[in-house]
């Protein structure tokens, strides 16, 4: 048996599900069910917790350019998190669960 961890919504008892952009889930439009994301440790489940609520976090590329002499260059800019009403982190609880495989 080996334990794992899961994203699970209180006020619905959904749980966050695989495949999916973890920030950009949104529980309320969580209409079908699909199998439940599945951390290896408890504090990985909590982090993502986490960074749900603070928002869909977005990543940038910029370019630069240090006049015409210089060629330009594009670089990823630091991810960062747009708020997104609603979100709580006391809403989501991490609950572990056991895998047992059956012979």
């Amino acid at each position: 048996m080996k334990t794992y961890y899961v994203i699970r919504y209180k006020p619905t008892g959904t749980l966050l599900p695989a495949r999916v952009p973890a920030t950009r889930w949104d529980f309320s439009n969580a209409n079908e069910v699909r199998e439940p994301r599945l951390f290896k440790s408890q504090r990985a489940a909590k982090n993502c917790a986490t960074c749900w609520a603070q928002g869909v976090w977005r990543q940038e590329e910029v370019t630069e350019s240090d006049g015409w002499e210089h060629p330009s260059y594009t670089y990823r800019d630091t991810p960062s998190p747009s708020s997104a009403p609603g979100r709580n982190r006391d809403d989501l609880e991490v609950v572990p669960v056991t895998l047992e495989l059956l012979k």
